[in-house]
């Protein structure tokens, strides 16, 4: 550990392992729940997901002003949602760089969107036979789109997705009548 007043780097606990972006769901208090409330703020979850990043990088890969980006940061770090991974001088200019506790998350206390229904754009339902382990891939390929978008630059109004999988009661298929061809 260098001191940052005379060297270049200061580091902070392990956090310079990689990180699997898959990993179970991280769960979070009601404050952190409300901080989480924002499409920008999932961005900036992922954004740091990968590799420690300041402020003003994680502005940069999201085309975003540095100063919004920061004030965000500030409070996701404050929130206990960041880690502060190290901290480096350069020309006189602290620089923290900070990864994402998580990007998928689970919280007791959400309760679901309230969309009016003018705001309710699709409602799909479905069911499906999976084994375990084919559940489990399904999960994390639907675990795939939904980071894959969630880290995209994009534009436009925010829309807010739920998603609930569920274990259906057994039915003995014996007990269906058969069908003749």
């Amino acid at each position: 550990m260098k001191d940052p007043k005379i060297g270049q780097t200061q580091e902070h606990q392990d956090s310079e392992q990689p990180y699997d972006r898959f990993l179970p769901p991280l769960s979070i208090t009601e404050e952190q729940n409300k901080l989480l409330e924002s499409a920008l703020r999932i961005k900036i979850m992922h954004a740091l997901a990968d590799e420690p990043l300041t402020s003003k990088q994680v502005a940069e890969k999201l085309h975003k002003t540095p100063g919004n980006i920061h004030y965000h940061i500030i409070k996701l770090f404050e929130g206990g949602l960041l880690e502060l991974v190290r901290t480096e001088v350069a020309g006189g200019i602290i620089q923290k760089f900070y990864r994402s506790k998580g990007t998928f998350f689970h919280s007791e206390n959400f309760r679901g969107f309230q969309f009016r229904n003018e705001d309710k754009i699709e409602h799909f339902t479905t069911r499906l036979t999976l084994s375990s382990a084919e559940l489990a891939a399904f999960q994390r390929e639907l675990m795939q789109v939904i980071t894959a978008w969630e880290s995209k630059i994009t534009q436009g109004d925010e829309y807010g997705m739920e998603f609930i999988i569920g274990r259906l009661p057994h039915t003995d298929s014996s007990s269906e009548p058969e069908v003749s061809p």
